[in-house]
């Protein structure tokens, strides 16, 4: 019998410590699974917390694993107008540094638009970064060769074409093999789309990574999916970006997933951060 998504979401969110940091005229929301040395997991546009579902609690074992809900997404309020990438990044380096204990750096994993955010925040809090993990990240500059065409679904007439719409858009953008989208990815694409007001996809797309990474203390490390459609036909120019901008950086590929590859190969990834983050573990 499959297990009903609301319920395993509640779950897995039952045994996270709740905090909220300033964001806007409200706060931002972060869980917080673990104990030890802090790992920020800063999620992708329009999206939430639960990007990282089936990593928090596997990483929690080894980790003090934070994850917000970017400013505008998930329950986090609005940033203030203009909402930008730098405004955006301020508010979460603030609130990462609130939750870290005196002296303690912190390594941060940001997938998608939150690589871009993450970048900034590794750039911000200097030497309080210790490694910044880029998955599937915007705000590289790179353009691939087609643009991603996604199905609208906010004016469709009930529910079923909705989640239909949905489901076709998981395929589309974040899952390389239609037979890995379950029930629970649905269900997550379509709450955490529909309550998403920031324009996180356009943001994403402004680059300033490059000039940011060169600035910042922290060891950078790439991570895409093999078959990410944002990296399409580009990904050996990213590899070649990201060398470029740290000489010695690290990239991983893990075979046959796409963009939300921590979701879809998720013991592959779970494995892969611990061992780039730590070869001990």
């Amino acid at each position: 019998m499959t297990e009903d998504p609301a319920a395993l979401v509640a779950d897995i969110e039952s045994r996270a410590e709740i905090r909220r940091t300033p964001c806007g005229t409200g706060s931002m929301v972060w869980r917080i699974w673990g104990r030890g040395a802090p790992l920020a997991l800063l999620h992708g546009g329009y999206g939430s917390w639960t990007h990282w579902i089936r990593n928090v609690e596997p990483l929690g074992k080894h980790y003090r694993v934070l994850v917000p809900d970017l400013p505008g997404l998930g329950e986090s309020e609005m940033p203030p107008e203009p909402d930008r990438p730098e405004k955006i990044a301020e508010i979460v380096t603030s609130g990462l540094l609130s939750l870290l204990e005196a002296g303690e750096t912190a390594d941060i994993a940001g997938f998608s638009f939150g690589g871009l955010i993450g970048g900034l925040a590794a750039e911000k809090i200097a030497t309080r970064a210790h490694t910044l993990v880029l998955v599937g990240s915007g705000g590289l500059g790179i353009r691939r060769g087609a643009p991603i065409e996604l199905v609208t679904w906010r004016d469709l007439p009930d529910e079923a074409a909705r989640r239909a719409a949905h489901l076709e858009n998981l395929a589309i953008l974040m899952i390389a093999d239609r037979a890995n989208i379950d029930d629970l990815a649905v269900y997550l694409q379509v709450r955490n789309a529909t309550r998403a007001r920031l324009r996180s996809r356009v943001l994403s797309r402004v680059p300033a990574l490059p000039t940011a990474i060169p600035r910042m203390s922290a060891k950078l490390h790439g991570l895409w999916g093999e078959h990410d459609i944002t990296a399409q036909g580009v990904l050996g120019d990213i590899r070649r970006l990201l060398q470029k901008l740290q000489p010695g950086a690290g990239f991983t590929v893990i075979p046959r997933a796409g963009h939300w590859v921590q979701y879809e190969a998720a013991d592959e990834f779970n494995a892969a951060i611990l061992g780039l983050l730590n070869p001990g573990v």
